[in-house]
């Protein structure tokens, strides 16, 4: 569904858009948190916010926070739903480093930086912070990240375990830090920040992958992504069996799941239809 420009750049005012099941309010505003730079927040809510059902939506390498938050607006119509679509932009948070890879490391991918400074330190309190304005009672919330936007949610859940997320999707990761112990981060958990695998392992995690996810474009292929798989789809299953994998061995509980969406290609939009009926029971 496109929206007339410039609803979605519009600071301090809301704009609603009806649909048969009721009506969405669309709003935007800007976010500080002290040591990091400051972030436009997009947002969508329906029914009652004291109710609702909190989706965290990561936008890809495009960074259109803005058409990621305008593709969920009809899947919430007529639910109790509120989604925070935040703009890591390009100009801010440049390359893989600080977004993909959440701040982790720094841009040689060498030297891991303080969890203080990591961009994933900014969510839990950037989704609490959008609640409140919008009337609505913090606490869990949910992740929808596409492309660039699942690697950072597979990544957030791995790298802080104490995230009050209960459960998250993550479609069409481009490349993965696969739950390997003897593959170096962040390709895998060799010399990774200090994390609870176990943990992990058994979170809820819907691995989402287009059917039809077979093509090249914003993709890194090299020596190590290269290993996981020559397409996302491979790659995305080479994560789960590695997964499935690894909390055999450690006789540890296993909470993703594996989803293929039939037909659907490296189409953010289209993911998010099926990644509703996950996020929104």
């Amino acid at each position: 569904m496109q929206f007339p420009r410039p609803l979605a750049d519009v600071f301090g005012r809301s704009h609603v858009v009806s649909f048969p099941q009721g009506d969405v309010r669309l709003h935007a505003h800007s976010f500080k948190m002290r040591g990091f730079p400051r972030v436009r927040v997009y947002t969508a809510a329906s029914g009652d916010p004291t109710r609702a059902t909190v989706i965290a939506v990561m936008h890809g390498v495009r960074r259109n926070a803005d058409a990621y938050r305008d593709a969920w607006v009809p899947l919430i119509a007529g639910r109790d739903a509120i989604v925070v679509a935040p703009l890591f932009s390009g100009e801010r948070f440049p390359d893989t480093h600080s977004y993909n890879l959440g701040g982790t490391i720094d841009p040689t991918f060498t030297r891991h930086r303080p969890r203080r400074k990591w961009t994933f330190a900014m969510v839990a309190p950037l989704v609490e912070d959008a609640v409140k304005r919008l009337g609505g009672t913090p606490g869990t919330f949910r992740m929808y990240g596409h492309s660039a936007g699942a690697q950072f949610v597979h990544r957030y859940l791995a790298f802080t375990p104490a995230a009050p997320v209960d459960r998250a999707v993550a479609a069409n990761a481009g490349w993965y830090t696969m739950p390997r112990r003897r593959r170096p981060f962040p390709y895998g958990f060799e010399r990774a920040p200090k994390t609870d695998l176990t943990a992990f392992l058994a979170r809820d995690l819907v691995v989402m992958l287009g059917g039809a996810d077979h093509g090249q474009e914003f993709r890194r292929d090299d020596e190590h992504t290269l290993r996981q798989g020559s397409t996302r789809f491979e790659r995305g299953r080479a994560f789960y069996e590695s997964g499935r994998e690894l909390a055999g061995k450690l006789d540890a509980d296993f909470g993703w799941r594996l989803v293929v969406v039939p037909g659907v290609a490296h189409e953010h939009a289209r993911m998010a239809v099926t990644a509703a009926d996950y996020l929104l029971d």
